[in-house]
């Protein structure tokens, strides 16, 4: 079986909201049928073994990294989300000290336009992440870090 994590950056971006006294880390995408078809994958997502990893980069900008542990996963397929090149600025400044105090919750959303919040929509269901990190790009040499590291490497701009 391969631990191979077949990467999704196809998404627009993040949407931060607060939920059940949880952040909610929603990734919107702007094509509703993949959307569906990570939200079917996500909602599979063993409660125990969910990774979400924040790279602060040097230049003011963040990437996400969230998956499954394939080394656990029950799936054959194996998916992550990452995106790289949001500014920390603005909305992420004020969602680390939620992330730091209490491990958000992960939501796959849908935007028929992601200028207008009443076009957005709720895809899966609120999926627990058990591990949250943030760290600097720096860390990713570390080896607890190889997946993070591995997408970063598959994404570069």
């Amino acid at each position: 079986m391969s631990l191979d994590i077949d990467w999704h950056n196809n998404f627009y971006g993040i949407s931060w909201a607060y939920e059940k006294d949880r952040l909610v880390v929603s990734t919107v995408f702007e094509d509703k049928k993949e959307a569906m078809l990570i939200a079917k994958e996500v909602e599979d997502w063993s409660d125990k073994f969910t990774r979400l990893t924040i790279i602060e980069k040097d230049d003011d900008e963040f990437a996400i990294c969230c998956y499954e542990d394939p080394q656990i996963s029950k799936s054959n397929t194996h998916v992550g989300l990452f995106r790289t090149g949001m500014r920390q600025s603005g909305g992420y400044e004020q969602a680390k000290p939620m992330i730091e105090e209490k491990s958000p919750l992960l939501q796959i959303a849908y935007a028929a336009d992601v200028r207008d919040m009443n076009t957005y929509e709720q895809i899966s269901r609120l999926v627990p992440m058990r591990k949250c990190r943030i760290i600097s790009e720096k860390e990713l040499k570390k080896q607890e870090y190889y997946y993070e590291k591995t997408a970063s490497l598959q994404n570069q701009d």
